[in-house]
């Protein structure tokens, strides 16, 4: 019978780096897609809007955004986006796209109120949205489909 070979630090140091090798590309991989999942930076106010072709007041702030399948525009690419708009420019956003008086639904578990603007059509998109009123703005999810 064979009696196995004598550990050495040779064999020792190489097992060692391989086990580094090993720990930083498991690493890497979780960097990786945590890179991956974290998404680039917002789109402006104005990339949204003409994207979904509503006009947004001035000062709206973009909370999130997905306007890849609507990149080029064509008929039936939806956009989803979610703002933040001033409660005195709430207003003016749904009289400037024509849209119906948002339908107030409830509260939040944190206690906002929040409700729905009915959907409906312009000349180039249908739209749907969501909302929640806090007291220092009014946060719009829109979805939007083009025409």
């Amino acid at each position: 019978m064979v009696s196995p070979p004598a550990p050495t630090v040779r064999r020792a140091l190489s097992a060692a780096a391989w086990l580094l090798v090993v720990l930083a590309g498991l690493i890497a991989a979780v960097w990786g897609v945590a890179w991956a999942l974290e998404g680039g930076p917002q789109p402006s106010a104005d990339a949204v809007e003409e994207a979904v072709h509503l006009d947004l007041p001035d000062g709206t702030e973009v909370v999130d955004a997905d306007l890849t399948q609507a990149q080029p525009p064509m008929p039936g690419d939806r956009a989803e986006a979610t703002v933040r708009i001033e409660p005195d420019e709430f207003g003016a956003f749904i009289a400037d796209n024509g849209m119906d008086a948002p339908l107030l639904a409830g509260v939040t578990p944190a206690g906002t109120a929040s409700g729905v603007i009915p959907a409906g059509c312009t000349d180039e998109v249908c739209y749907s949205a969501t909302i929640v009123v806090t007291d220092d703005a009014v946060e719009v999810d829109l979805t939007v489909t083009l025409l």
